[in-house]
C-alpha cells in the first residue's frame, strides 16, 4: 500500500512536468522572439519543481516514519501494549489488573500486564508484534519466500514464548499458564497457518496465543468470575444479616415466654389474694352476725 502511495506520487509529478513543458513549447511557437519570456517561464518552472520537491518530502517523511515503524522496532511493540491497555481497561475491573508489573521481586522484569482472577491467581501477559515477517510475507513473491517467512515466524513465537514462561510463571503465585498477545487478526491468521505451533506453544511452554478478539473473550471469562466473586460476598453479607435478625427474633420469643410465664404466675398470685380476701370476707360477714345476735 505504501509502494502504491509513492508511485502515484512520482506519476503524479512526472505528469506535471510533462504538462510545464508542453506549455512552455507552445509559448516558443507563439512567441519566437520572447526568449526573455522563456527565461521567466524556465525560473518559474524551476520554482515549481523546488516546490514539488518540497511537498514531496512532507509526504515521503510520514511514509518513511510508517515504514519504520512497520519495521519491528520498539516502537511497533509499543503499539502492541497501547492495544494491550485498551483492551484491559475497557473489560476488566479497575482492582483486577496492572501494567508493567513485576510480578517476580527475585528479577527485574516487567510483564507488560498481570491479570488477578477472582481466585487470587495472577495472569501474566505479554504482547509481541511481528510486523516485519507480516510485512515480509506480504511482499515475498513465491511459495518458497512465503514457507521460509512463517518458518522465521515460528522461530521467534517459539523463541518469545519459552522468555516469557521462564519469566513470568511462578508456581503457587501465577496461573500455570501465561499469554502472548499480538495486536493484530493477520498475525494471529499467519500464526494459524503454521501446523501445530499453538499446541506446541500451550503443551511445552504453556503460553497462549491471543489475538484482540480472543483475548477479549478470554478476558470476559475472568471478569465473569469477579462479578460472581463480588455476588457471593454480597450473599454472604446479606445472610449474615438475615442471621442476626433471626438471632433477635428468637431471643424475642424467648423473651415473650418468659413474660407470659411471669404473667400467668402473677395472675395466680392475683387468684390467690383474691381467694383470700373472699375467705376473710366470709369470716368478717360471719363475725359481724355473730355480734348481731349477742
Amino acid at each position: 500500500m505504501i509502494n502504491y502511495l509513492i508511485l502515484l506520487s512520482l506519476i503524479f509529478i512526472i505528469g506535471i512536468l510533462i504538462y510545464l513543458l508542453f506549455s512552455i513549447k507552445n509559448k516558443e511557437t507563439v512567441d519566437q522572439g520572447g526568449n526573455e519570456s522563456l527565461q521567466n517561464k524556465l525560473n518559474e518552472v524551476s520554482n515549481d519543481i523546488n516546490k514539488i520537491e518540497i511537498d514531496l518530502a512532507s509526504v515521503t517523511t510520514p511514509i518513511n516514519e510508517l515504514n519504520r515503524f512497520l519495521g519491528g522496532n520498539v516502537t511497533t511493540g509499543r503499539l502492541g501494549e497501547w492495544s494491550l491497555e485498551s483492551i484491559v481497561q475497557d473489560i476488566m475491573p479497575n482492582n483486577s489488573y496492572k501494567f508493567q508489573d513485576q510480578i517476580n521481586n527475585e528479577s527485574a522484569d516487567r510483564v507488560d500486564c498481570s491479570i488477578t482472577t477472582a481466585e487470587g491467581f495472577i495472569v501474566p501477559i505479554d504482547s509481541k508484534f511481528y510486523a516485519g515477517q507480516y510485512q515480509n510475507f506480504q511482499s515475498a513473491g513465491s511459495d518458497v519466500e512465503r514457507k521460509k517467512v512463517l518458518r522465521d515466524l515460528r522461530t521467534a513465537v517459539l523463541r518469545d514464548a519459552e522468555d516469557i514462561s521462564k519469566k513470568y510463571i511462578l508456581q503457587n503465585k501465577t496461573s500455570n499458564y501465561a499469554v502472548l498477545y499480538m495486536a493484530s487478526e493477520k498475525l494471529i491468521d499467519l500464526v494459524d497457518k503454521i501446523d501445530d505451533l499453538r499446541q506446541e506453544c500451550l503443551t511445552e511452554k504453556r503460553i497462549l496465543i491471543l489475538g484482540p478478539n480472543t483475548l477479549a473473550a478470554f478476558l470476559d471469562t475472568i471478569r465473569v468470575g469477579h462479578h460472581y466473586l463480588k455476588l457471593n460476598e454480597t450473599a454472604a453479607k446479606v445472610a449474615k444479616v438475615v442471621r442476626g435478625i433471626q438471632k433477635e427474633f428468637n431471643n424475642l420469643d424467648i423473651s415473650t415466654e418468659t413474660v407470659i410465664k411471669r404473667l400467668d404466675g402473677a395472675l395466680k398470685d392475683v387468684q390467690n389474694l383474691q381467694t383470700r380476701v373472699n375467705v376473710l370476707g366470709n369470716k368478717l360477714e360471719k363475725g359481724s352476725e355473730s355480734l348481731e345476735e349477742e
